[in-house]
């Protein structure tokens, strides 16, 4: 059992879902060095541990403290399971606030809980290209060895 600050991952119960979700929309933009295939990759092993039951999260918003609604923000796409609870307005926000900072530092002011995560992160855009191939993403993946991941499903552009 894996136990992050909003997030839990437990292989505690047998793989029922053998298939990564495909992504069905346009290619995602760059975002904090991870160009998008890699984005996806991150996401589609997000998805696939959640279809199996094996990683929960409290829908509560790790920024502002809202409950209900929430979806997964990750910042580090090598590390998706360490993933951020966030309501929809904080998830924009944060993938905005280097293009509208002074609506990131009202939404900070005004919203988010004292010493949230969020206040760490920088308003510069990052340009430094991260690699995360899928073999990168595997390799530090903390599912045990009895989880059959179809690598070949994973995004490839």
């Amino acid at each position: 059992m894996y136990r992050f600050q909003f997030v839990m991952l437990a292989f505690d119960r047998p793989q029922t879902v053998r298939h990564l979700p495909q992504w069905r929309w346009p290619l995602l933009g760059p975002y904090n060095g991870y160009c998008g295939a890699a984005r996806i990759r991150g996401w589609q092993l997000l998805r696939f541990y959640q279809a199996n039951g094996w990683l929960t999260y409290i829908d509560v918003c790790s920024v502002t403290g809202t409950a209900g609604r929430t979806q997964l923000h990750n910042e580090d796409y090598a590390r998706p399971w360490d993933a951020y609870p966030v309501s929809k307005r904080a998830h924009a926000l944060i993938h905005t606030r280097a293009r509208c900072p002074n609506a990131w530092a009202d939404f900070l002011r005004d919203e988010a809980l004292p010493n949230t995560w969020a206040t760490t992160l920088s308003q510069e855009r990052d340009g430094a290209s991260r690699a995360c191939s899928i073999a990168d993403l595997l390799e530090h993946s903390p599912h045990p060895d009895w989880v059959v991941v179809p690598e070949q499903e994973f995004e490839s552009r």
